[in-house]
């Protein structure tokens, strides 16, 4: 992932894809930190959808990983939001790296909890459907967020990564999670048995399958052999049966090296008999939090109306819920926040003659519930 070649094709295709992918930042812990979002062309704000949080590796960035475990074209059908965080720089390590239980002073799960929340504000975010994948330390991460950020998180899958031996022994509350780890034999990066560092894949599994209350005897079955010059196969372990429905899957690749399966660039031994991308999502949205309420299920409950006054450059809205509090945000289709403000009447207007032609969305909220109802409206 450190290549030349790598680096430049990136950036050419960074180039051809820019039009759907958006650089962010924010102030986290006195940081500034920053972010890639992908938005699929399908996304139009009225509908909740699944954020999924795709982390790099030790020494790599957000912009490798986002076309090395690339979930773009998957998110274009299924229509989910990819955010692709960027870690800090480790001046000891000479890399970019993220803080998963390792130690260090900065406090990555606050970063990716408030990342959450801001993206949360401009986009119609399922809060029940966030989940976090990554590569190697972004696999770290990714299960670190499974134990200090499960309040947010509803699954987590690793590749190529582990826990160190200082992973908190219980996690920020009693929510199971559902866990996916998939890990090559053969990675002399993150040995496959553990070393003085980290766990080995086994005790990672371990860890899982007790917290979820999972079935202790793995279903396994052989993943079908369909690329033979490969030099690796793959099994899957199924842990199933777990609290709230969760399960632990991991996916053995005997021979495989520290590298993302099916990936359109190779840097070791690579197994092609499946798509850790496809499984990965497959697996996601199977799993979401139990026992709360999402945003697609309150938006059912009508607590306002809208007429788009298009030859006027004016919407209408009347609110039904006599004396609530309700704010609106009005986004354009690239999700930046147009107007924000309160709707303080039964009837109300906005004005939109300062607005470019076009489609946007409006999200009214009321407050004291956090019900959201959304709608489009275009502006001529």
């Amino acid at each position: 992932m450190k290549s030349i070649f790598l680096i430049a094709s990136l950036l050419l295709a960074f180039t051809i894809n820019s039009q759907s992918t958006i650089d962010k930042t924010i102030m986290s812990g006195g940081i500034s930190r920053s972010y890639k979002l992908y938005i699929p062309a399908m996304y139009d704000g009225t509908s909740s959808v699944a954020l999924v949080l795709n982390l790099h590796g030790r020494g790599s960035n957000n912009l490798q990983q986002m076309f090395y475990g690339d979930f773009r074209t998957i998110a274009d059908t299924a229509n989910f939001i990819i955010v692709h965080p960027q870690g800090t720089y480790e001046s000891s390590l000479s890399a970019n790296y993220w803080n998963a239980y390792f130690g260090g002073a900065v406090n990555d799960i606050n970063f990716l909890a408030e990342m959450i929340d801001t993206i949360s504000t401009h986009y119609n975010i399922d809060i029940n459907r966030v989940h976090s994948t990554g590569m190697s330390n972004g696999g770290y991460m990714s299960l670190a967020l499974a134990a200090g950020l499960n309040d947010k998180i509803a699954s987590v899958a690793s590749v190529t990564g582990s826990m160190t031996h200082t992973f908190p022994s219980s996690t920020v509350n009693t929510k199971s999670i559902s866990v996916m780890q998939i890990h090559g034999t053969a990675d002399s990066t993150v040995q496959y048995g553990g070393n003085r560092s980290s766990k080995s894949i086994q005790d990672v599994l371990n860890y899982w399958v007790s917290f979820n209350n999972t079935t202790s005897t793995p279903t396994i079955d052989s993943i079908p052999n369909t690329n033979t010059t490969d030099s690796s196969t793959a099994i899957r372990y199924t842990y199933g049966s777990g609290t709230d429905n969760t399960e632990v899957i991991h996916y053995k690749i005997i021979g495989g090296e520290h590298t993302w399966p099916n990936s359109a660039f190779i840097t070791g031994v690579t197994n092609k008999d499946f798509d850790a991308s496809k499984v990965i999502w497959a697996f996601f949205n199977k799993h979401q939090k139990v026992n709360t309420v999402g945003v697609k299920e309150i938006e059912k409950l009508n607590f306002v109306s809208l007429v788009n006054d298009i030859d006027n450059n004016r919407l209408i809205l009347k609110n039904v819920l006599p004396n609530s509090k309700l704010d609106y945000v009005i986004y354009d289709m690239s999700g930046k926040i147009i107007e924000r403000n309160q709707l303080v009447n039964e009837m109300n207007e906005v004005e939109t003659q300062s607005f470019n032609s076009g489609m946007y969305v409006i999200r009214v909220i009321e407050v004291n519930s956090s019900r959201i109802n959304s709608f489009k409206f275009v502006v001529k």
